[in-house]
Order: C-alpha cells, then structure tokens, then sequence
C-alpha cells in the first residue's frame, strides 16, 4: 500500500466562502478544496465510490448543519435563536457553525474539536476573520474523553454537534452523558449526522435507540436528505424529556 504524504499546498489555509440558501454567507479559512460546496444547494455527487465503500466529505455535516441552523433562523422565522446564548460546538468542529450564532446574537462559543493542527491553521482564523473577540470565545482541541474537562461543568444554552456520532458505539453512552451534563436546562441540540459511518460501528439509530432507553431527552428530526441517497444526512434535536 502507498501512502501519499499532504502537499504544503494542499493543506495551507485559505479564504473561502459558504452561501447558504437564505442568501447568507459565511466566510471561513480551510485548506483549499477542503469543503467541496460554496453553496450548500450545489447538486454535487454527495457519495463517491472507492472499493467496497461509499466515500462522503466529512464537511458534508458541517454544510447539512450550517443550513439546518439557517433555516431555523431564516425560513421558521426563529430569529432570537442564539439570542443572549451560550453555544458549544463539538465534533468535527470547524467554526462555521458558531460563526453563524454568533453573528445572529450568540453571547459567547465555545468550540472543541479533535485535532489540534486543524484548531490552529483554520478554526481560530475562521473565527479571526469575522471578527469575533477573543473574550468571547474558548477554543481548544483533544479527545472525547477529554472533553469533560474542558466543559468544566459549565451549561450551555445550544450545542451544534457535526458529526459527533462518527464514532464507535461504544462510544455512545460518554456522548450521552457529556451532552446531557453541557446542555442548559432549556437547552437544545443540533446533531448532523449520517445514518451509518462505514469505517465505525456507529450509527445514528444506535444511538437514537440508546437515548429512547435512557429517557433523559426527547429526539426530533429536523432534516433529511433525499431517501434515494445511499446514506442519509440527517439532524436531530434533542431536548431535555419533560417526563
């Protein structure tokens, strides 16, 4: 098997650009031709095939989530959303979506993403290219299981989680318990995620049956991608269960 080693080229950050269907945009730094999509309506082949397996960009949550947030702002007319809120962005953490609170009145971020190289060359400067104080936001990089720790226990009012499930199932239950301890009371949360990850034995049935056994949130789909893709982009919701 050959290995070919990332280019400087290909990995150096650059200025792009995400339109979203409302019309709005958002600027963000990413290695060139990282995010296939300038505009999340481009009709591009979402899954390719390599082998055995169908091959899906990792920002494709990052897109479905960043529109599904649009759409709640712009098309269901919620526009005090991220009024006055805290947001906590975990997963494949980009800062796309926090861009996005905050410009729409989000009070602080936090963002937490899982490699530290990633964090430095376009997280930061994506959040430094619009503008955001420092005294505003927390960024940091590590593992799941790390994640605890840099909670600190603090609530958070709306946590946006890309691609948070992809992941082994074993997995599932910290994931759980790391999102019921940050979310707010009256929290809510945004997952986006693909209905099954080949590389990992997660799914998102698998753990949408594990918080039906654990009671402690209620589940609502948000959105779907067509049911004629191989594998649907799905987000859900999730609130705290009234009983």
């Amino acid at each position: 098997m050959v290995f070919i080693a990332p280019t400087i080229e290909s990995v150096a950050p650059v200025n792009c650009e995400l339109q979203l269907e409302s019309g709005r945009n958002i600027q963000y730094i990413a290695a060139r031709n990282a995010n296939p999509r300038g505009h999340v309506g481009d009709q591009l082949p979402i899954i390719r095939k390599s082998s055995f397996h169908p091959i899906i960009n990792d920002w494709e949550s990052v897109n479905t989530l960043c529109h599904a947030i649009d759409n709640i702002v712009e098309i269901e007319m919620e526009t005090d959303f991220f009024y006055n809120k805290s947001v906590l962005e975990i997963g494949f953490s980009t800062g796309l979506p926090s861009v996005y609170a905050f410009e729409n009145g989000a009070n602080e971020i936090a963002i937490y993403t899982n490699d530290n190289t990633n964090t430095e060359l376009y997280c930061k400067p994506t959040l430094r290219r619009n503008n955001i104080p420092n005294n505003k936001t927390k960024v940091s990089a590590g593992t799941i299981q790390d994640l605890r720790k840099f909670l600190g226990g603090k609530k958070f009012d709306v946590i946006l989680a890309p691609d948070l499930l992809n992941r082994s199932q074993a997995e599932f239950d910290l994931v759980h318990d790391l999102i019921e301890e940050a979310m707010a009371n009256d929290g809510i949360c945004l997952l986006s995620s693909l209905t099954y990850y080949h590389h990992v034995d997660g799914s998102l049935d698998a753990f949408l049956d594990l918080v039906k056994r654990r009671r402690q949130f209620d589940a609502l789909e948000k959105w779907s991608s067509s049911k004629h893709d191989i594998i649907q982009q799905k987000v859900v919701q999730l609130t705290r269960s009234l009983f």
